[in-house]
């Protein structure tokens, strides 16, 4: 199976949709033409429930550090 193919038989889960609207939301904020990994991260944390989220918190991920780092990139 080619990888498009592959990527239209993903199920998206609630959480992953929010997480992506969240990132999108911080990459026009940031007037980005594209989601970085750190807007997908920060979305991701935001949701705050799932998979993602508790592998996040249990790496000692640091949502306010990042987001305050990714904005002085910027």
């Amino acid at each position: 199976m080619g990888a498009s193919q592959a990527a239209e038989r993903i199920a998206w889960t609630p959480y992953s949709r929010k997480a992506i609207s969240i990132a999108e939301g911080r990459s026009e904020q940031n007037s980005s033409d594209r989601i970085d990994c750190d807007d997908l991260l920060i979305g991701l944390a935001q949701v705050g429930r799932g998979v993602a989220a508790s592998v996040l918190t249990d790496a000692g991920f640091d949502l306010a550090t990042l987001d305050s780092a990714s904005a002085d990139a910027c």
